[in-house]
């Protein structure tokens, strides 16, 4: 076979699998781990909030219900709240202190009647509206979260409360929640990779061809308002047709020659578009398919007979099952200059292919058997050094005042860039 002469980059050398994965999980798989990321943060100040306010809970309830012992000075009183408020977890201390800063009841009971000291080192202070939050170091090393709010009888404050809440267990607790949504976000993430890279599996196994045939639709839509009104292209031209339809389609029954129509149509469909064509139309028992070089396809032509030779296989194949058209199938291919472009009135434009390779295609199939593919001598020679041949004697063809040198396809080598085995084999 001919090779297209340019060189193996690094990236073409990548296998399309990898390629398809690479982009489907950056555009798939990114946005889920930035959703992850700050999902994360908020959980840890969403959890840190909810621990502050568990304290702020209990420091309230401390200043309603220590004015009236704190006035009296009812000791007992006293250290039985902070005896209640102690059963909340992470909580390290609680404190009542009267007016005179003197402690009347703490978690300590050893440190009351004693002066309060405020903390040492204190790190950060923040007020929010009675309550003022500190934080600071003990002499151990352990981080504390100080809220004190004073205590009031009237208008007159007769003390303060102050609870302390372990950094610590905080903390802890926030890495424990944010471990489980880690957790949580990875298996989501693999489970999504995997759905990622199974897609990836089937769409490489389209191939290109299906890219091809996507461009191509693309081009097709008339809403496209990049697309040129009118352009020329270089093509090649697959006519398949039934021979003697005619005469079949007047023995049967109309539901019968519609079915085994449409059996027929969907495997030269298939066959086309596996290997890039494009279906053009169909035209009673016709299907023309064109191939066009694109942006990832190239050797057109070769794609072209490859593809012709996968249709009369198939319907070998297929007509094996009791579909007497699927082994009448005739096939002419021809290479050359066409124009394309939108045509038709305001009402209704269709993307449509005016050249004379679509006659010449048309006059090649009317020379071809039932499961025989003829080619043109500008097809032939585009890819000799790949298919064995038979000469055809010249016939005139549809506006053409000269002879026209035409060809049986007999065999067509086997590509690696086309499957394997399926296409290696004498046809005739």
């Amino acid at each position: 076979m001919k090779s297209s002469g340019k060189p193996l980059t690094a990236l073409s050398q990548i296998p399309l699998f990898v390629k398809i994965s690479a982009v489907m999980i950056f555009f798939v798989l990114l946005p889920l781990l930035v959703f992850g990321f700050f999902t994360v943060n908020r959980q840890k100040d969403i959890l840190y909030q909810e621990r502050m306010k568990a304290g702020k809970i209990i420091l309230n309830r401390m200043v309603k219900s220590a004015a009236i012992p704190l006035l009296g000075d009812d000791a007992l009183s006293l250290n039985t709240l902070v005896k209640e408020a102690m059963i909340m977890d992470g909580l390290l201390y609680v404190i009542i202190v009267d007016d005179r800063e003197i402690i009347k009841a703490h978690t300590d009971p050893t440190k009351i009647g004693l002066a309060y000291n405020e903390f040492k080192n204190t790190e950060k202070i923040v007020k929010d509206e009675n309550i003022a939050y500190k934080t600071h170091i003990l002499p151990s090393g352990v981080g504390i979260v100080n809220l004190s709010s004073p205590v009031s009888f009237g208008n007159k404050t007769i003390g303060s409360a102050h609870v302390g809440l372990s950094l610590d267990y905080i903390n802890k607790e926030v890495r424990q929640e944010t471990l489980s949504l880690i957790q949580s976000i990875f298996y989501v993430s693999l489970f999504i990779v995997t759905i990622v890279m199974g897609t990836a599996l089937f769409l490489s196994k389209r191939s290109y061809r299906q890219i091809a045939e996507s461009i191509l639709s693309w081009q097709k839509n008339p809403l496209n308002p990049f697309l040129p009104e009118m352009k020329r292209n270089q093509v090649t031209v697959l006519f398949a047709g039934i021979k003697g339809f005619k005469a079949y389609a007047h023995a049967r029954d109309p539901e019968e020659v519609l079915k085994d129509l449409n059996e027929y149509f969907a495997v030269a469909t298939r066959c086309i578009s596996d290997f890039g064509g494009h279906i053009d139309k169909f035209v009673g028992d016709a299907v023309i398919g064109v191939f066009g070089d694109s942006p990832v396809l190239a050797d057109h032509t070769e794609r072209a007979v490859r593809s012709a030779v996968a249709i009369q296989q198939a319907l070998e194949t297929a007509g094996k099952k009791g579909n007497p058209l699927l082994c009448k199938v005739g096939i002419g291919i021809s290479s050359g200059v066409v124009l394309s472009g939108q045509i038709g009135s305001q009402m209704k434009k269709e993307y449509t292919f005016i050249g004379e390779s679509f006659k010449a295609a048309y006059s090649l199939n009317l020379m071809a058997g039932p499961g025989e593919i003829i080619i043109s001598k500008d097809v032939y020679q585009l890819i000799e050094n790949s298919v064995s041949v038979e000469p055809l004697p010249p016939s005139e063809m549809t506006q053409k005042t000269g002879p026209w040198e035409n060809f049986r396809l007999q065999r067509i080598a086997e590509s690696k860039s086309y499957g394997q085995g399926a296409l290696n084999r004498n046809l005739f």
